[in-house]
């Protein structure tokens, strides 16, 4: 029999979306087949080619929230917490009796707070940036419904953000699954939230992909209705739950990811990407097609996923199995759409009832073969419920969830597999490749120059880490160079630097064993900025198409998809600063649970007028220097960079069978966060010094055994202090430590993986970076061994990576050299 810690169970669920503003109001009409579809009256509808939505009815936060409590959060945040605040009393879990580094949050998003950035980017435009509030730049961040849940129900575990758009949902709760088999926490609050705004109804309606009615997915198929919302899980470990007495919903059995690898917004028409991911779930379930009794369609009602996604199914299942697109109903919540979905499939099992796919056009049917459920839901026992999510890019994802019974024979966990790190690339402050980001190390100066390509008087910072100039066609396929932005290019080419590096080929043999996880902070915020300038200035109707597919996060995954030819698993993580080291977390579990040989993560962040222009209106953000003093007497500020780093991470059997070069060993990750609130971080440093923790507990040291740290130190007074504080609780003056972000700046998601590299060189040389530019430590830094004046010879065996994100995320990574 199955180990009861290995399985997760669901125990809770919540939802507020257009068809209704809680489970049991939700469930009522998807019952009765009622759509939840209207005319908009949120947000303004000019230049769309359409005026209806899954709009939320009557929406008020004062419903939901105490006098100005809601205040405090931008709408994406108010209704995460909406639903997992009711997954939490249907689960009847009671928080303030948990451990609350037990208990994380992971939740799926396409666009996070923007309402708050169109607000924000509509005064700047149009006000000037100085009258720009900085209040809602706070709330724009992507990470921003995660915090907010956080902060409300006081929680300190694994906190994460997926954005591989309308697969975010379903991946969020696969993910989520994944961290408590892994021992990182024993309950998980998981789903999505998307809300209402111009930026996806602009860009869906230039693509021409917005039905001009209430949509008829798998029939007419004249577009899709984008609705709004969040759906939240929560997952317990199963022996925690039936301790607790928990009434069970329902187990989640299995989930997987794949790529199409065949066009950055279109899937294969074959349904071949889709299919791969349905036949990994179950095969990583041990059950067989026929066990599957219903499957809860993408169905967005756009012509080319109607006619890919049933031939994937018929495919794979045959005729039999019962279908439908509860999108009829609700809309495409986007990132929220499979987590909607995860309640829905959740509901039917327990209710013993499958839910129609309405306005369903008979005569419009091309799949008369396929059992579509048509117009009227239909009663069956339900034992497994397969939800997909498809998504630009070409990401896919199926989870497969089942009703619970206790004594149901499900595959063990796998032993443990190490994971290591066979091939490197790097864009970073003036650095071309690795090899001369690494000479930085030696030299032990920062990498900062002064600002040329855009007019700085008007911001605070004169100086960044500014890449040079990039031999793309030598890179990138040229073909394809043409339709990427600027992160996708240096994506791109970051990859094919590592790739080489590991000399790991990509071909018809491996490209289902390889995986691609992207990670950044802001995503391609150039492109973004650029297409709802003109939709601020000319309105919706004079939208360029041609930049709408690189808006979404996970177009640069795509982009390095198509390029290679890279058909494993693949997501987008947009957690801020813990972005990359969460990808490392996460590639390892791909490797554990055997979805990958090898995963390569990649993480991004863009350095332009957008960024230096918003980090502006952030008071004591950015220092007016030329450059930054982490940890150092004097510090006001930080300075910005912009990096791409790619790692070639591979399980240690794949490794040795090729005779890889290996740089190191991922040995130990701590994950925790706090309840600080959007845009904060506690000064205490409790939180981040349990991440050091929990990172060299599983690495299975002391600190005694760490030979270098390196911190997250950037500069900033605030964030210094807090990470100070931390290191002194934990490590005092036991390790040199010493600041990355010195050398190349504030480069968010990527700034863990500079860490990392750091760690690699001083692994690889005996040798670690002083701290660029600091003389004398500042006040809360007395007491720790930091490195500076010069580099310090020194044999590194294990090295001490930090990572934060304001909001209240910490994530740490101990890597060690590679013994067999």
């Amino acid at each position: 029999m199955s180990n009861y810690k290995d399985r997760v169970v669901v125990t809770g669920i919540g939802i507020i979306c257009a068809n209704g503003k809680n489970v049991e109001e939700f469930w009522r009409n998807v019952t009765d087949n009622k759509s939840g579809i209207r005319l908009v009256s949120t947000i303004p509808m000019s230049g769309i080619n359409t005026e209806y939505a899954g709009e939320i009815d009557g929406y008020n936060p004062d419903d939901h929230f105490a006098p100005k409590e809601a205040e405090k959060y931008d709408i994406a945040g108010q209704l995460s917490i909406i639903a997992a605040r009711e997954a939490a009393q249907v689960a009847k879990y009671d928080l303030a009796a948990s451990d609350p580094y037990r208990v994380g949050v992971i939740l799926g998003t396409s666009l996070g707070g923007m309402r708050s950035g169109e607000q924000f980017h509509e005064q700047w435009v149009k006000e000037g940036i100085e009258n720009a509030d900085p209040s809602l730049l706070y709330n724009y961040v992507i990470h921003i419904p995660v915090d907010s849940v956080s902060h409300y129900m006081k929680l300190k575990g694994p906190k994460s953000v997926i954005s591989n758009a309308c697969a975010a949902g379903t991946n969020s709760i696969g993910y989520a699954a994944d961290i408590i088999r892994s021992g990182k926490a024993d309950a998980m609050f998981a789903g999505g939230v998307d809300p209402l705004c111009r930026l996806s109804m602009s860009g869906f309606n230039t693509l021409g992909a917005l039905a001009p009615e209430p949509c008829a997915p798998f029939s007419k198929s004249n577009g899709l209705n984008i609705g709004e919302g969040a759906g939240v899980l929560l997952l317990e470990r199963m022996d925690l739950a039936l301790e607790r007495g928990a009434t069970i919903l329902g187990e989640v059995l299995s989930y997987a990811l794949s790529a199409d690898a065949y066009h950055i917004t279109a899937p294969d028409p074959a349904g071949a990407g889709g299919m791969r991911s349905m036949r990994r779930t179950l095969e990583k379930a041990a059950l067989p097609e026929t066990a599957v009794d219903y499957v809860n369609g993408h169905g967005t009602g756009t012509n080319a996923n109607d006619s890919s996604e049933p031939i994937g199914v018929r495919t794979l299942f045959g005729h039999d199995v019962p279908v439908s697109s509860t999108k009829s109903m609700i809309g495409h919540m986007l990132g929220a759409a499979g987590a909607s979905e995860g309640v829905i499939s959740v509901l039917a099992i327990n209710d013993s009832f499958i839910p129609a796919t309405i306005n369903f056009d008979h005569e419009a049917d091309k799949f008369k073969e396929l059992d579509f459920v048509r117009d009227t839901g239909r009663t069956k026992e339900l034992d497994t419920v397969m939800s997909n999510s498809f998504a630009f890019g070409g990401n896919n994802a199926s989870l497969l969830l089942g009703k619970f019974k206790q004594d149901r024979e499900v595959p063990a966990v796998p032993a443990k597999k190490r994971a290591l790190i066979t091939g490197l690339g790097a864009l970073a402050g003036n650095s071309a490749n690795a090899e001369e980001l690494f000479a930085k190390f030696q030299a032990g100066e920062n990498t900062f120059s002064a600002i040329e390509n855009f007019d700085t008087e008007r911001y605070v910072s004169t100086h960044g880490a500014q890449i040079p100039e990039v031999p793309y066609r030598k890179l990138v396929n040229p073909a394809l160079l043409r339709r990427m932005d600027d992160l996708g290019k240096q994506a791109t080419a970051v990859t094919k630097m590592a790739l080489d590096d590991a000399k790991l080929k990509i071909d018809s043999k491996n490209s289902e064993r390889v995986g691609v996880l992207f990670a950044t902070g802001t995503g391609p915020l150039k492109t973004v900025e650029a297409f709802n300038r003109t939709v601020i200035l000319k309105g919706a109707e004079a939208a360029e198409a041609l930049l709408f597919p690189n808006t979404v996060m996970n177009a640069a995954a795509g982009h390095i998809c198509l390029n290679f030819k890279i058909k494993g698993p693949t997501t987008t993580i947009t957690s801020g600063g813990t972005a990359g080291i969460n990808a490392l977390f996460y590639a390892t579990q791909l490797i554990q649970y055997g979805d990958a040989d090898a995963v390569i993560v990649v993480t991004g962040d863009e350095f332009n007028e957008t960024m230096v222009a918003g980090h502006s209106r952030v008071p004591g953000y950015l220092t007016a220097g030329n450059s930054s003093k982490p940890f150092g007497a004097g510090l006001d500020g930080t300075v910005l960079g912009e990096a791409c780093v790619a790692f070639v991470v591979e399980s240690e059997e794949s490794a040795l069978a090729r005779g890889a070069k290996v740089y190191g060993e991922l040995k130990g990750f701590g994950l925790t966060s706090d309840s600080s609130g959007p845009a904060r971080v506690s000064r205490k440093g409790e939180e981040w010094a349990k991440s050091f923790e929990l990172a060299v507990q599983e690495a299975g040291l002391t600190f005694d055994q760490v030979d270098y740290v390196a911190a997250s130190a950037s500069g900033n007074r605030v964030f210094d202090t807090a990470e100070a504080r931390a290191l002194r609780q934990v490590i005092g003056n036991k390790a040199p430590v010493s600041a990355p972000k010195g050398y190349f700046g504030e480069a968010l998601a990527s700034s863990g993986m500079l860490g990392a590299l750091s760690a690699l060189y001083a692994i690889e040389r005996n040798n670690i970076p002083q701290i660029p530019g600091v003389e004398q430590a500042f006040s809360e830094a007395e007491g720790l061994d930091l490195v500076i004046g010069s580099n310090r010879e020194r044999a590194v065996q294990h090295a001490l990576v930090s990572s934060f994100s304001f909001g209240g995320n910490y994530q740490s990574l101990v890597i060690g050299r590679y013994e067999k």
